[in-house]
């Protein structure tokens, strides 16, 4: 790698900071710590939202964050924190974790300068380098706000630890070995040490929070950094040609399965699809998930064509944008083509997480294949299109939150109860709290052979394994006030 590569790489990954770490560094990082400690230990809920809330309120005071943008993302992840308090499906609370964590460090990284709508996909890529190493170096950052460590002008440099510590490390073992033979000797000795904690259980806790720590400290030094080098939007390593190839060929490979669609459509492909030896549903669930692969793969072609191809012009481009919206528009035929397969196999059989969380997924690759279609009509002067298919993945997470998936999975199986007097009682023991109110609500609309067991199955589920204020959580408390409606008392 010659010397102006490395000259780029180091722009792009820039470790340098524009202030140091203070006080407020190190108050947010054991403010965080301690509270990471009690929402892990709470399974989130109540806690989980006031760990949220405490990152959030800490970063905007000691994080100083200049840019607007930067505000609004930090404050947008309390909004999916909230729902740690609201919702208990395992479904649910990992992806709220993983947007919150997004969103915290996509906003410490434009803190001070930059935009979400002009980052490619190459851009992200760096700032999220240039975030690992700088959270790697967090410790030392937080403790450059220790006031023996910090420097004052006017003032003296403290008197050296160095002798503090030899001291400690020659009184500690002394202490231990006198404390054992003293305790072993009296019992009422030995009874003030009562309060020693279990070791595994310490260790954990010191684990926890500095975890806790180091995350809000990473998060305070990334937003104390010096921003990384734009990156460049195209690299230049196709030509025209090379992309007039690929995307002639995926076209012409997806016109063919289109005619097939259509075939479908009418009917005229059952008697091929019974002759497989198939029913209409095992069709549908054998070609599903491959039509997800194939549309997800036919949005990254199109990407990185657009990416690594030289600008274009004249008609050369003209060419590459026409083929770029018949590959689009081909693949939102797979797309549709995906859903009404999952339509299919749900009447037969039912609505499953699984089967709801792959139709977002197809959906949410629907919207995005339409918005890259609208992206690459125009000039693309600016790289909106990264951001705006983050914020429909963004709606689609919040719109889950508030609906409920499991309680519409619930819904949508106790209607098909209805029309097929089939029910799967047992799939209720993979559902979480979030699904039991609605359960209790529709008991009384499912065929009565059913009810049995279904009540059966809600009763004999155990409590949550986590108590207290701190693991408070209103999906819990739902369903237990649902619970004493239909299962015998104690």
């Amino acid at each position: 790698m010659d010397d102006e590569a490395l000259g780029t790489l180091w722009r792009w990954v820039d470790p340098r900071l524009d202030r140091s770490g203070g006080a407020g560094v190190v108050v947010s990082a054991l403010l965080a710590g301690a509270l990471s400690d009690l929402a892990v230990r709470s399974a989130f809920g109540l806690a989980g939202t006031i760990l949220v809330f405490g990152v959030v309120a800490a970063f905007l005071l000691a994080g100083r964050p200049a840019s607007r943008q930067s505000r609004g993302l930090i404050a947008g992840s309390a909004l999916f924190g909230a729902f740690f308090a609201l919702r208990t499906s395992p479904w649910l609370v990992p992806l709220d974790i993983l947007v919150v964590s997004g969103l915290l460090v996509l906003g410490a990284s434009l803190a001070s300068s930059g935009s979400a709508f002009d980052l490619p996909v190459s851009g992200l890529l760096a700032r999220a380098v240039h975030a690992v190493i700088h959270a790697v170096g967090a410790p030392a950052f937080a403790l450059q706000g220790l006031p023996w460590v910090r420097a004052r002008p006017g003032r003296e440099q403290p008197t050296s630890w160095m002798p503090v510590l030899r001291g400690l490390s020659l009184a500690v073992p002394l202490l231990v070995v006198l404390g054992v033979l003293l305790a072993s000797s009296d019992v009422l000795f030995a009874h003030l040490f009562d309060f020693v904690p279990d070791v595994n259980e310490t260790v954990a806790h010191i684990v926890l929070i500095g975890l806790g720590a180091w995350g809000m400290a990473a998060l305070l030094r990334v937003a104390a950094a010096t921003p990384p080098a734009s990156v460049p939007q195209r690299v230049p390593l196709l030509g025209a040609v090379e992309a007039t190839i690929v995307l002639a060929s995926v076209t012409v490979l997806f016109a063919g399965f289109g005619v097939t669609q259509l075939v479908a459509l009418a009917g005229g492909g059952r008697h091929v699809v019974e002759t497989a030896g198939l029913t209409y549903a095992e069709y549908a669930r054998a070609g599903f998930f491959q039509l997800v692969a194939v549309a997800a793969i036919a949005l990254a072609v199109v990407l990185t064509v657009d990416a690594f191809t030289a600008s274009p012009t004249g008609r050369a481009r003209h060419r590459l944008v026409v083929l770029s919206e018949v590959v689009i528009g081909l693949t939102l035929v797979v797309v549709a083509s995906a859903l009404r397969r999952l339509d299919l196999y749900e009447h037969a059989y039912g609505l499953t997480m699984l089967r709801l969380y792959a139709g977002v997924l197809v959906g949410w690759i629907g919207v995005s294949l339409v918005l890259l279609g609208a992206w690459i009509v125009r000039t693309r002067d600016r790289a909106w299109f990264l951001a705006a298919t983050v914020a429909a993945g963004l709606a689609a997470v919040l719109a889950l939150n508030i609906v409920n998936p499991e309680a519409v999975v619930v819904r949508r199986n106790v209607a098909l109860a209805r029309q097929t007097g089939r029910f799967d009682t047992s799939y209720l023991s993979w559902l979480s709290d979030d699904a039991i109110p609605e359960m209790v609500r529709t008991l009384s609309t499912l065929p009565e052979p059913l009810q049995a067991g279904v009540v059966a199955e809600i009763c004999s589920r155990p409590p949550p394994a986590t108590k207290g204020w701190a693991a408070w959580n209103a999906a819990h408390q739902a369903a237990d006030d649902a619970r004493h409606q239909i299962c015998p008392a104690g």
